[in-house]
């Protein structure tokens, strides 16, 4: 018994001179070299060597280094706004404590934000997806803000819906969120996706309002799909025969399309003889998201959580 006792106790030892020695040398380097703070990260081992050394208390070591990281932010965001070393130490943060979930959150907005690492931003986001529970109310903002990441900065509306719909499917996300999916599917010329999911979005909902938005956008993303496929029926017609169809209906005729496409909001298909294109008697409604994007965004501009505006 006095053996176990004795082994747990250099344990501890080991571990309060690791900590010791750690932050002895960061504050060291800080005191000495002020001006060149986010040097000292340097010296900082990787998350996986830590966890082996804190000998189980690894939670521990990443809270004390949480705190170190958000002062490291503080710090720089006051002056020079460089901040070489916060992934890194983020990275740290969330590996010794994987399970802790507003480091991801943090380090998702503030890595692209003031930092301008958007790759660095996803791959922590990506791994908070990986380690936090699903049952955490703030986990929707973890696909939410890498739908973000991906429309804003990567123009990847396809991926980003892809995200946003996983966003759409915890019980805490804001309800302008599946408008907003179809848009992006719309935008990635991917309406099919956008039907099926909001066809499954007006099976689930039981506010009435809410159900007649969402099949009005429904149509409109409908009418969108058809208009697909009559392009490419069009054009598949176009590179057969050498010259455009008379009619929708001789596409028809000719088996370049399986049926007549009927438009859900009451407008009727032709094919114009100025332009050879598919038009409609009814004009759409436009489903492009607007971006307005500003030269280095900074954390204020982007509140928790954040807000991806649409046009309604």
């Amino acid at each position: 018994m006095f053996c176990i006792v004795l082994s747990k106790f250099k344990r501890i030892i080991f571990l309060v001179l690791l900590l010791s020695t750690l932050f002895y040398l960061i504050e060291t380097l800080d005191a000495k070299y002020p001006v060149k703070e986010a040097e000292t990260f340097l010296y900082l081992p990787s998350g996986t060597f830590l966890r082996g050394a804190a000998l189980g208390y690894d939670e521990m070591l990443g809270d004390l280094l949480w705190i170190k990281a958000v002062g490291y932010f503080g710090g720089h965001a006051e002056t020079d706004r460089n901040y070489t070393w916060l992934s890194h130490l983020l990275d740290v943060v969330t590996t010794l404590d994987p399970l802790y979930q507003y480091p991801y959150e943090f380090g998702g907005i503030v890595l692209v934000a003031e930092a301008g690492e958007v790759d660095n931003s996803i791959a922590l986001l990506k791994k908070g997806m990986e380690n936090v529970s699903k049952d955490d109310p703030r986990y929707w903002y973890f696909p939410f803000f890498l739908a973000y990441n991906y429309m804003y900065h990567k123009n990847d509306y396809l991926t980003a819906a892809h995200y946003l719909e996983q966003a759409t499917k915890f019980p805490k996300s804001p309800s302008y969120l599946p408008r907003l999916v179809a848009r992006l599917y719309a935008n990635a010329d991917f309406p099919e996706a956008a039907v099926d999911f909001l066809q499954e979005m007006i099976k689930s909902t039981k506010n009435q309002a809410f159900k007649n938005r969402l099949t009005e956008r429904l149509d409109q993303v409908v009418h969108r799909a058809n208009k697909k496929r009559l392009k490419q029926g069009l054009d598949a017609f176009y590179l057969k025969f050498q010259r455009y169809p008379a009619s929708i209906g001789q596409l028809v005729a000719t088996g370049f399309l399986p049926r007549m496409p009927v438009d859900p909001r009451g407008g009727t298909y032709y094919i114009s003889r100025e332009s050879w294109t598919i038009e409609n008697t009814m004009p759409e409604e436009d489903l492009t998201v607007h971006i307005k994007k500003k030269e280095g965004p900074r954390t204020k501009d982007l509140p928790l959580p954040m807000r991806i505006s649409e046009e309604n």
